[in-house]
This record gives C-alpha cells, structure tokens and sequence, in this order.
C-alpha cells in the first residue's frame, strides 16, 4: 500500500497542482527533499523548508527561506574536523546583480541560521555544498558566470572560505561526488560542451573522465556507480523577456532535444543509460527538461527518477533496475 500526503497548503493549490502545465508554471511541489530520519523528512516547497512527519503526515509550520530563495539540494555534513555536524543548504535563486548569498545550517525544527555570506559581486547562487572526509574539508560549488563560477574550499566553521578555482565554465557544477582520488563532477554550462570531470584536489585539476550532451542539475549516487543527467535549456546569459517566456532555443552546449542519463565508476566508466525528448513548451517559463532523483545513497537494486517537461513521462515516477 502506498500512503500519499498532501504538501499543498490551499484548496486553490490542490486544485491548480492538478494540470502538469499550471504545476510547472508557478513551481508547485516539492523541489528538493532529505530525510533526517527514519519519521522525519525536510521538503523545500516553494521559498520555504517544511518538516514532514511520516507518521502523522502532518507539515510543520516552516522555516521562510527569503523572497526567491529555495536549496537546490541538502547536504549533510558530518564528521569534517573544526565543522559543525548538521544540515546545511546555500542560497540558490536568479540573483543577476550578484547580491549576498547565504549558507544555511539546520539548529532546530523549522530553525535555520546563516553560517557564512558570499559578500556582493562574489557569486549568483550556490550550486552545491559538499562534504569531503577524504580531505577534512567542506567544498563550495557556485554559480553562474565569470567569476561567479567557481570552486570554494571551506575550512574552520567557515572562518575560511578560500576560491581555490574560478572564471571558467569547467568549474560550474552542480552534482558532486567527493572520492579518494578527487571530486567527480559534471559541468552545468548551457553555452559550453559538458563534461564528467575529476579534481585534483591538490593542485585543482581537472581530468576529463567522459563527454555528456548537455548541461547537468540533478544527479545522484547508485550503489557503487554515480548518475548525472542532461538538461534540454536555453543559452542562460542575457535572456529577454521575448525568450523567457517563449523561447525555445537551446544553447550551444545542449546538443539535442534529448534528457540523457549517464551511469558509471572510475573504473568503468560512464555510459548512456537513459534519454526522453523535451516537451514542446518553451524552457523558463514551463522548466527545463531535466530527471530528478531522491538525493542520498540509493544502495536498492533500482534507481528511481521523475522526468520533468518530457514528452512521454512527464512528471511521473519512474524506475530502471540494475
């Protein structure tokens, strides 16, 4: 038997939340998600983190994120010498004008503080926060252009937060995995080509692991492989309200109108496992195609993903087996 729990706060929403088109358009759902434990789970809906408890199926009251502000993911940052164990999740949000951007660590239920502020003209947003035990250290991913693309190692509960790699579309990435040999990542560069890479974590490096078609959001980690899938978007810099609204032209670093998922190792490399084609809706205002996953260690024989803005499965569950 499978329990479903409401997240929508209004009837108008339940109502809305019915058409995929309406759903897509106004950013309805959950949009990031991490279990704290075996009863409780964090869910970002809209600018706000609720606590959802399994048991009861009832929503905390909610922690208000800012105007715009949402994580793209959570990340648990546990046993990092001189860092606090604890949830944490940056700032992510539009942000052209490059205004502070904060990172957030969970203190309590629906209780946030800011730890750390990338000051102004530093970055967009904050792609991903990712915990290394491999090098005792904490690293910063962010985004968008120039210098604001840039890799950030963090150290002393944030009294150090140094710019180790920056000004290069290699260094924009979303989807990080800390290994001993280095950070495995995949680029998220609309309007560049797109690669898996390995970080040196010494001398900052990178090593070309595989080519993938388009940009990467969303990835996760199965078992003993890494998955990171492709996004159909438009070039991302300078959009009009002409191609908000109704553009459809991607940019040069998505190679076709296909959602791809790669899976692979170190070892074995990485293949195509996956693809679907991109609805025909324009990209900003209905979203990016793009497949999500359930973010943690998925150590199941099967792999659990959603397509988004798809023509054949849009918005549903979907699963592929080992």
């Amino acid at each position: 038997m499978i329990n479903t729990i409401p997240v929508f706060q209004s009837k108008k929403e339940r109502i809305l939340g019915h058409c995929r088109y309406l759903y897509r358009l106004l950013r309805m759902g959950v949009r990031a998600a991490w279990a704290l434990d075996e009863q409780h789970v964090l869910l970002s809906v809209g600018n706000m983190i609720y606590e959802l408890n399994l048991e009861t199926g009832s929503l905390s009251k909610g922690y208000f994120c800012g105007e715009g502000i949402r994580p793209l993911i959570f990340t648990q940052v546990d046993g990092i010498s001189f860092v606090d164990d604890g949830i944490y999740f940056g700032g992510y949000l539009g942000n052209r004008d490059k205004k502070p951007v904060s990172v957030y660590k969970r203190v309590g239920k629906d209780k946030w503080e800011v730890v750390y502020t990338f000051p102004q003209g530093a970055i967009n947003h904050v792609h991903a926060i990712v915990n290394d035990p491999y090098r005792d250290c904490i690293w910063i991913f962010t985004g968008d252009f120039d210098d604001a693309s840039a890799i950030w190692k963090v150290t002393d509960n944030f009294k150090s937060v140094e710019r180790v790699c920056c000004n290069d579309q290699k260094y924009r990435g979303c989807v990080v995995f800390a290994l001993p040999k280095g950070l495995l990542y995949a680029t998220d560069a609309p309007f560049a080509d797109d690669f898996i890479y390995l970080m040196n974590p010494v001398d900052y490096t990178v090593k070309t692991i595989a080519p993938i078609d388009g940009s990467c959001i969303y990835g996760c980690q199965w078992k003993d492989k890494y998955v990171f899938s492709t996004t159909v978007e438009g070039d991302g810099r300078n959009t009009s309200r002409m191609e908000f609204y109704f553009g459809r032209k991607r940019g040069a670093g998505i190679k076709d109108e296909y959602v791809h998922m790669y899976s692979g190792n170190l070892q074995d490399g990485f293949k195509e496992i996956y693809k679907e084609k991109k609805d025909c809706m324009p990209y900003y205002t209905f979203q990016f195609g793009v497949f999500k996953f359930p973010y943690g260690v998925n150590n199941t024989e099967t792999l659990y993903f959603q397509p988004v803005a798809t023509r054949m499965n849009d918005l549903r569950l979907m699963s592929l087996r080992d």
